[in-house]
C-alpha cells in the first residue's frame, strides 16, 4: 500500500499546531473520561501526539493507513496498551469508544455509511463513537482555510472529497443519537459523543 502521507508526516502535529494552536488536540480530548477503564478502537489516529499524556490509560486497538504516521504513533504511544494496525479497519473485537478525531472528513459519503456499518459490528452494547472533526465555517477566513486544507490533502494524499460531510445527518440516518457537544473556534470545530438509538 503506497503511503500517501509520508510527505505530511515529518511536520504535520507542527503545522497543526502553528494554524490553530492547541484547540484541535483540546477537541480530541476534551469529552473523554475514565479512559483507564475503557477497550478503545482508534482509527486514523495520525502520529498520536495528541494522546501522549494519557497513553497510560489507553488500551485497545490502533489503526492507521500511514506507514510513516503509524511508526510515530508507536514511538509517542510506546507507554499506552494499544495494538498497532496498518490498513483500513476491520471489526474483530468489541470496544466501549471509537474515537473518530479527523478522520470522516477525508471520506465520501458511501464510504462514511459503509464504515459505520464496520463501527455498529464492533461497539458493545453500550458503546460510543467520539467524534472531532470540521464543520461548516463561520468566519471568511475559516472558509479559505477549509478550502485550502482541502486542496492540499486532495493534491498530497489523493483525498477524494471536495467539501466537508454533513456528518449528523449521516450520523442520524444509521440511527446514531448525539449525547454531548463541545464546540471550537466558533463552531468550526466540534466535539461529539455519538451512541445508537
Amino acid at each position: 500500500m503506497k503511503d500517501r502521507y509520508s510527505l505530511l508526516a515529518p511536520w504535520y502535529s507542527s503545522l497543526v499546531k502553528l494554524i490553530f494552536g492547541g484547540k484541535l488536540r483540546e477537541s480530541k480530548l476534551c469529552l473523554l473520561e475514565n479512559t483507564a477503564s475503557k477497550n478503545v478502537l482508534i482509527i486514523g489516529g495520525g502520529d498520536g501526539l495528541d494522546y501522549t499524556e494519557i497513553a497510560p490509560d489507553i488500551s485497545g486497538e490502533y489503526w492507521e493507513l500511514s506507514g510513516s504516521m503509524l511508526k510515530k504513533a508507536k514511538a509517542n504511544l510506546q507507554l499506552s496498551q494499544l495494538d498497532f494496525h496498518l490498513g483500513n479497519f476491520k471489526a474483530g473485537k468489541k470496544f466501549d469508544e471509537v474515537w473518530l478525531h479527523f478522520v470522516l472528513d477525508t471520506m465520501p459519503d458511501d464510504e462514511i455509511t459503509s464504515f459505520l456499518v464496520e463501527i455498529k459490528k464492533s461497539l458493545s452494547p453500550r458503546g460510543r463513537i467520539f467524534l472531532a472533526d470540521f464543520f461548516s465555517p463561520k468566519k471568511r477566513y475559516q472558509r479559505i482555510l477549509t478550502c485550502g486544507m482541502i486542496s492540499l490533502f486532495r493534491a498530497i494524499t489523493g483525498h477524494r472529497r471536495a467539501n466537508l460531510p454533513d456528518y449528523e445527518k449521516i450520523l442520524f440516518t444509521e440511527n446514531w443519537l448525539k449525547s454531548s457537544e463541545e464546540e471550537f473556534l466558533v463552531g468550526w470545530v466540534k466535539a461529539q459523543i455519538w451512541q445508537l438509538g
